[in-house]
Order: structure tokens, then C-alpha cells, then sequence
């Protein structure tokens, strides 16, 4: 793969990226057909591109005996890099893309569930007011699915419950948000401590939630028992099995006002310091990018 150049040097032959990239679509689909379809070439001609690159690094990358083709060892540490650089470069379009300005753009906003429903929709027409231009498109999933979306540049921002970040997010907290138990249990004081609902039968939401974050820590911290009764990642047919008596569930008011209006069941407080934050987040990278400081000075001017 190396040979001898000028004055005893080792030389490596430059690397072709369109021979590359004919390898990594191969790689992916696991066809040399679909690759030449993805590509918009012949399928002869994604052939030559991979046995030049074979050629080029004196490796062999598929084993084409067997249908569908396997990579070999090495076409399995080139497809590795390959897939770094490709990402790289994903992420690279979607950076100049934020060289544009807000006015003119498209802003990508991630959020959890309960907070899309409840809340962005007035915090979308917000920041619409004040960037009438702009098209917003909201995503919607787990706090941690967005969180992903944030770190791989697939949303300009997120705005979720505080989950643990890793250290290339930055993060503004919008809300403080305190925490209610719901419950049809009559023999339930209107307000209790955590300590009151240790081992009480507690409907949870599923990993991933920013709520079931908040409550786990906060039993750990007082040394309580948690006794998760039923866990689930909606928080309709959370709020639903309460209804149904199949437990007690810790929601946000935004969360459950319109069920206490129709006396689902009851609201009630806890004493201990129990809150959900929400933050504004987005990746280090962003920290210049004119879309992303346009859409926190409106999402902080809306809290204000």
C-alpha cells in the first residue's frame, strides 16, 4: 500500500474520493447495482471506481464470491473512515447552510412530546411574528432522540427537559417548571412530601424523558424507593391509566390542565423542591451561526 519515493521517503498514493465514494455506496446497499442507481452511474463504472481503489491502496475490499457481496477485514476498516468522512461532510453542507440568514432560511427546531404540543405552538408563532420570512420546520421525539438530532446538525436547535448533555452542547435554561402528582386516590393528601409516595404505585415515563430523569434523581437523593409500577413513552396513555386508577404519574401544569378542567383526576402538590428545566440547546459549532443566535434571542425575548 506504501512504496519507496524520493530519498528513502514513504509515499501513499493520494486518495481518489469519487472512487471512494463508489466504494461506500457499494458498502451501504451491499449491491453494485443499487450503488450505480444511487450514484447516477453504470454499474460498470462503480466497478472500475472500486477495483481502482483496490488497486490504488493494494487492498481487497469485498469478497465477491458470495451474494449479497461482505466486505473483507480491510474493506471493513475503509468502510469505518469512510463513513466518518462522509458524515463529516454532511454535517460540513448543513454548517455553510447556516451562513445564510434567518430572514431568507429554514430554521429546524427539535423538541420532546409534551412540550411540542402544549408549548412551541406559541412559541413558533413567536418567532414567526418577528421573522415572518423564515420556514420553520418542527421535530418532534424523545429528549434524547433530539438531543442526537442537535449533536449531528439535524436540528438547528432543540428545546427539551434537561437531560445530561455531553460537553460540546451549549444549553440556556428557558424554564423552571415544578412538578405536580396526579392521581385518582382520594386518600392522598392535597399536598405530600416524596418521602409520602415512596413505594406508591408511580407510572413513569420511559428512558429517554426528561421527567423520568427529574424523578429518579430526586428519590435517589432523599435515599427513597421508587416503585415503578408501569413504565410508557406516551404520556396521553400515562395520563389515561391515572384516570383508569392504575396508579400516580409527574407531570408539568402545561401538561395536564386541560384533564383538570375535566376532572380526570387530581392535582397534587409536592412540597420538596421538584422541578423540571427546560433548556434551549444547540452545538458548540452553531455558537456563531446567525440562525441559531436569531431564534435564542427570540425564544428568551417570549420568556421574558
Amino acid at each position: 500500500m506504501a512504496f519507496e519515493g524520493v530519498r528513502g521517503q514513504v509515499s501513499l498514493p493520494r486518495l481518489n474520493f469519487k472512487h471512494l465514494r463508489a466504494f461506500y455506496s457499494v458498502a451501504r446497499n451491499r449491491s453494485f447495482t443499487l450503488a450505480a442507481e444511487e450514484l447516477s452511474v453504470s454499474q460498470p463504472t462503480i466497478s472500475l471506481q472500486v477495483r481502482e481503489l483496490e488497486k490504488d491502496h493494494r487492498v481487497t475490499l469485498f469478497t465477491r464470491t458470495q451474494k449479497p457481496i461482505e466486505l473483507t477485514d480491510e474493506g471493513r476498516i475503509v468502510f469505518s473512515y469512510a463513513d466518518r468522512i462522509f458524515s463529516l461532510a454532511r454535517e460540513m453542507e448543513r454548517a455553510v447552510e447556516d451562513l445564510c440568514t434567518m430572514h431568507s432560511g429554514t430554521l429546524r427546531l427539535g423538541s420532546g412530546p409534551l412540550y411540542a404540543k402544549y408549548v412551541m405552538p406559541s412559541v413558533i408563532d413567536f418567532i414567526q411574528k418577528r421573522n415572518p420570512d423564515i420556514n420553520i420546520q418542527l421535530q418532534t421525539g424523545p429528549p434524547k432522540d433530539i438531543l442526537q438530532k442537535v449533536l449531528r446538525l439535524e436540528c438547528h436547535v432543540g428545546i427539551l427537559g434537561r437531560l445530561p448533555y455531553p460537553g460540546n452542547i451549549i444549553y440556556k435554561n428557558i424554564i423552571k417548571q415544578k412538578l405536580f402528582f396526579v392521581t385518582t386516590d382520594s386518600e392522598i393528601r392535597e399536598k405530600v412530601r416524596l418521602v409520602d409516595l415512596s413505594n406508591y404505585p408511580i407510572i413513569l415515563q420511559q428512558k429517554g424523558s426528561a421527567i423520568r430523569e427529574t424523578i429518579i434523581d430526586a428519590f435517589k437523593e432523599r435515599n427513597l424507593s421508587l416503585n415503578v409500577h408501569i413504565e410508557s413513552h406516551s404520556h396521553e396513555a400515562i395520563k389515561n391509566m391515572v384516570t383508569n386508577a392504575m396508579g400516580g404519574a409527574f407531570f408539568p401544569l402545561y401538561g395536564i390542565e386541560e384533564d383538570l378542567k375535566e376532572d380526570k383526576f387530581r392535582k397534587i402538590v409536592i412540597e420538596d423542591d421538584l422541578y423540571l428545566y427546560v433548556d434551549v440547546i444547540f452545538v458548540k459549532e452553531r455558537r456563531k451561526s446567525r440562525t441559531v443566535r436569531s431564534v435564542i434571542s427570540a425564544i428568551s425575548n417570549y420568556y421574558l
